[in-house]
């Protein structure tokens, strides 16, 4: 009932309370908009008021340069740097302030040797695309499939896949995966993943030979197995290609949004739950969890949970999904903490700033929390390439839960 209370509270000051603050909001907004000197005199004492007024938070903030140009630093035009390298921008192109096109700039100027891919949809706007080009990007046009699956993971599937199939067709040795609508302002990120890479790297390595680098923010859930965060990914192209190459969805595209309301009071329900028992599986405190995840399979869950079935151990109804889950963040993944990345991500802006506090998002699985599963976990079975794979598969997840 808790729960319930939270989510008609929410609804109504998400349909109600916002739009009306927003009304008051936007003279001060624009006026404050105009000049950096007028943002510093109207948003620092509106965050500072707030703070000292304010029962139950501090507030702060982080400003992110618009225009891309005016980012101080060390830049380098050597094109041999990060040549092995591709970045992938995934998506419907984001036009609102240049937004996807000054990305695409972004990134080459921090990596002039890196092939930066925008894998998007045919009939893109035709000016973006020039411009892309123009400014040294590569563009790589899809046809949307019939079937969008549920949460439009049939969308990232088809569009990630033609652009890392692109960046291998260019020899690139390593891939990072984005979006369209977001940008990763941290300059040294490719450095920063490889450098990873080679600290910890792959425990099977005939299965894996190099680990993928997932990030905390978007809902990178330690209790919920296989749920990392889809957005970024970063690992070798070769891994790429089978993380993106897995089955798609059969479900249709609104069995996402019929299930939305139900899952969002089961995952707050079950964070609770688990943030009180401190460790363990999901299982001991929701006797029906596993019917639960499969009906309220997501992306994210999705896409990492076929892969592994596909690529190091088939997984079946019945596993141990937990068990599971953990092997594969000791074994063969890493998970960076995404403040080292400052992700701006403007379509959820207020949502990711919150994923990205541990105090608020008490379910968030980050480094620190990842290094611990990586030193300490004892996985209760092998979920390797040499593990048993003769269990019968009649129980076998096909996606077809919706």
């Amino acid at each position: 009932m808790k729960h319930e209370a939270k989510r008609k509270l929410k609804n109504i000051s998400e349909k109600v309370v916002a739009p009306i603050i927003g009304f008051f909001n936007y003279p001060l907004a624009y006026i404050a908009g105009r000049s950096v000197n007028l943002e510093k005199a109207i948003l620092r004492p509106m965050m500072r008021s707030y703070s000292k007024h304010s029962r139950n938070h501090y507030i702060q903030y982080t400003a992110l340069p618009k225009n891309v140009e005016t980012i101080p630093g060390e830049w380098t035009d050597d094109d041999v740097r990060f040549a092995d390298c591709a970045i992938i921008l995934q998506g419907p192109v984001r036009t609102e302030d240049s937004f996807t096109l000054d990305t695409v700039r972004y990134y080459k100027r921090c990596y002039p040797g890196a092939k930066v891919i925008v894998s998007t949809w045919t009939g893109a706007d035709e000016k973006t695309r020039s411009e892309v080009l123009g400014s040294g990007g590569i563009w790589v046009e899809n046809q949307k499939p019939d079937n969008s699956g549920s949460g439009n993971v049939n969308l990232q599937l088809v569009s990630s896949l033609a652009g890392v199939k692109k960046a291998k067709a260019l020899g690139c040795k390593y891939t990072m995966k984005t979006r369209t609508d977001q940008r990763a302002y941290a300059k040294d990120v490719l450095k920063y993943f490889k450098n990873l890479q080679e600290v910890f790297p792959s425990n099977d390595p005939g299965a894996i030979a190099k680990r993928l680098v997932f990030i905390s923010c978007g809902l990178s859930y330690r209790y919920l197995p296989f749920h990392l965060c889809d957005f970024l990914v970063f690992g070798t192209t070769d891994e790429m290609v089978k993380l993106y190459s897995i089955p798609r969805d059969s479900c249709p595209t609104n069995s996402f949004k019929d299930n939305y309301a139900e899952w969002i009071y089961f995952i707050n329900w079950l964070v609770d739950d688990m943030e009180v028992k401190g460790d363990g599986s999901p299982c001991e405190v929701y006797p029906n969890f596993e019917e639960a995840y499969y009906k309220y399979i997501f992306p994210e869950n999705y896409i990492l949970y076929h892969y592994f079935s596909e690529n190091i151990c088939p997984l079946h109804q019945g596993d141990d999904l937990m068990d599971a889950y953990y092997s594969y963040l000791k074994n063969y993944a890493i998970v960076a903490d995404s403040e080292k990345v400052m992700v701006y991500w403007p379509k959820y802006l207020a949502t990711v700033a919150a994923y990205d506090n541990e105090l608020t998002f008490q379910a968030k699985l980050d480094f620190k929390k990842w290094l611990d599963i990586y030193l300490h976990y004892e996985p209760k079975r092998d979920w390797g390439k040499s593990a048993d794979k003769t269990k019968d598969t009649a129980g076998e997840y096909s996606g077809d839960a919706c």
